[in-house]
């Protein structure tokens, strides 16, 4: 392809020859014209002055001798031919003049079949007294072609001159011209590659400045937009991946155009890899591949639940067609995709709950239901028998009352409204207090206790009266999970900026499966054993509540058939945790 600067060049140069070949031609033309008049002017004048000059010879006959010698004379001083034509009967004839030769004119014979000779000029004058006329002939060579030549070689040295000077002016002009649309477009080059910050600085004297400014103006404008458009698509991608839920958009042929990160994350999939490719691509299940296919075939939103295995997951997944401008071409289709699986656990322990509850609930009443009609109907009969049916029947109605007041209890901790009166405490003294107000239990069930407490145990804020429930919970559902003469091993001890509390013990344990759920509400890992010791159920669930209200965790270890350990912690400083109490 050729470049602009020698399209411009040839062009000039084109254009300098054309021009150069025509001047030429019409210098050497007018040159020959001049050249032509003034020689034929100058030889008609000489033509004139030999004819008075040979009259006298002519007309004297004794004087022929002394004619031929002048006319041979001055045909060698002047290169020129002399001939006599009479017009007298009986005149001499003196050489061969042209036929063509007439008074008063010059003639041009060229050519070597006339009869002047090869580029001969020929003029006549008229002898005085009209007794014949004088022929002169001058070869053109000696005078208009001599100079004619002359002049060709200087037009044409000028010319070569004139050419080259041209060319320089050209060169000069077509990089004038081609070097700033070089410029533009390596600027060009540079603006698809993202680099908007070269400018061509040229002055808009001419045209090519004015496109030049208009370039600069261009970049300038390009840069703003790209600017604007990086910086709306970051503020984009920034939305995209702070909200909670997953977004991928598809196009109108179903092609992944965008996922954020919490897409990815909920399927498990890298975003680079993701997009470009088929939605079925995905790990989808069919279902839902099938409604965005039904969503861009009927332009309708579309909404379906479906889970996912390893981690179990349940997503909901909305998707909604995408129009281009709120016109009815359809761009493609955007889904949003959310993770229930917290909500439907929720669900699911809602509904346990409301079953535990109802069970619990319902076996005292049923125990209390059937005592009491034993003692109305007469059916226990003897007053061992009512005695026995009154106590069970406040043995139920005490675990119906301890139930009631642990749910409320819960609730009030769970829903905030449960203020703590946080002061210095000694866990010491909590501990000691709780394996004292045990005792009697204790020792019935031939269980020994071991305290390990640090000596340079740190007092803690917290709330005396919740900080021994919790502690009488654990060491209650130690006493009853464990063997019979087994032990029980309370240890206190600080850990970085918490005191860790301890409870362990030597009954059957947990299995591993189970520690999870423990802390739930209503759960058992061992549910008969425990109704049949009297446990609502609700006991570690209050204990992790309480603790997380002081700002601390709680955590569980166990082995079967070797013990289990439940422990919480609470900060040394816990004022930060409860700023809502002040």
């Amino acid at each position: 392809m050729r470049s602009l600067f020698s399209k411009v060049f040839l062009a000039h140069l084109l254009t300098l020859l054309i021009a150069l070949v025509t001047v030429s031609l019409l210098l050497s033309t007018s040159f020959d014209r001049l050249y032509m008049g003034m020689a034929s002017r100058d030889l008609a004048a000489r033509a004139n002055i030999m004819a008075e000059q040979l009259a006298p010879f002519i007309r004297d006959p004794a004087r022929v001798e002394e004619f031929e010698d002048l006319r041979k004379l001055l045909e060698a001083s002047s290169h020129m031919e002399i001939s006599i034509v009479p017009l007298r009967t009986g005149g001499r004839r003196i050489g061969e003049p042209p036929s063509q030769v007439r008074v008063g004119t010059t003639t041009v014979c060229p050519g070597t079949v006339t009869p002047c000779g090869k580029n001969m000029l020929a003029a006549a004058a008229l002898l005085p007294g009209r007794e014949g006329l004088l022929v002169v002939k001058a070869s053109m060579a000696t005078a208009v072609e001599t100079t004619t030549k002359q002049l060709r070689r200087q037009v044409l040295y000028a010319g070569l001159v004139a050419v080259a000077l041209s060319l320089l002016v050209a060169l000069g002009l077509s990089e004038r011209i081609s070097g700033p649309l070089r410029r533009m477009r390596r600027l060009a080059g540079r603006m698809a590659e993202g680099d908007f910050s070269q400018r061509l600085e040229m002055k808009p004297v001419d045209e090519v400045g004015a496109l030049a400014a208009s370039f600069d103006s261009l970049a300038d404008s390009l840069r703003n937009t790209l600017g604007e458009l990086q910086e709306e698509q970051a503020r984009l991608r920034g939305i995209l991946s702070s909200v909670a839920e997953g977004i991928i958009a598809v196009d109108a042929e179903g092609r992944v155009s965008l996922i954020n990160p919490q897409a990815a994350a909920l399927l498990q999939i890298r975003n680079l890899s993701a997009v470009g490719s088929s939605i079925d691509e995905l790990p989808l299940p069919a279902n839902v591949v099938q409604q965005f296919g039904q969503c861009l075939l009927t332009n309708e939103m579309c909404s379906v639940e479906f889970a996912l295995a390893q981690p179990q997951r349940y997503l909901v997944l909305q998707v909604a067609p995408v129009q281009q401008g709120g016109g009815s071409e359809r761009w493609g289709a955007v889904a949003v995709l959310r993770d229930v699986t917290e909500a439907r656990r929720l669900e699911q322990m809602r509904r346990r709950f409301i079953s535990d509850a109802s069970h619990e609930i319902r076996t005292p009443l049923t125990a209390i239901g059937g005592f009491a009609s034993a003692i109305a109907d007469g059916t226990a009969e003897t007053e061992d028998e009512r005695t026995r049916s009154a106590s069970r029947i406040v043995r139920e109605v005490g675990r119906l009352n301890r139930l009631v007041n642990d749910l409320l209890d819960l609730s009030r901790i769970e829903s905030g409204a449960e203020k703590l009166d946080l002061e210095e405490v000694d866990l010491s003294d909590i501990i000691r207090g709780t394996v004292e107000g045990l005792e009697s239990e204790i020792r019935e069930r031939g269980i020994s206790v071991e305290m390990e407490l640090s000596a340079d145990l740190p007092r803690v804020q917290a709330d005396p009266d919740r900080v021994y429930q919790v502690l009488v919970n654990l060491v209650s559902n130690a006493l009853r999970f464990n063997r019979p003469e087994g032990r029980i091993t309370i240890s206190a001890r600080r850990v970085d900026g918490f005191v860790r509390v301890a409870v362990s013990d030597t009954g059957s344990g947990i299995a591993a499966d189970q520690i999870p759920q423990i802390w739930e509400r209503f759960y058992r890992a061992e549910a008969s054993r425990d109704r049949q010791a009297g446990g609502t159920g609700l006991g570690l669930a209050i204990v992790r509540s309480i603790v997380e209200l002081h700002g601390g965790s709680v955590a569980a270890e166990s082995e079967v058939d070797k013990g289990s350990t439940f422990s919480f912690t609470l900060p040394i400083n816990a004022e930060s945790h409860h700023e809502q109490d002040e």
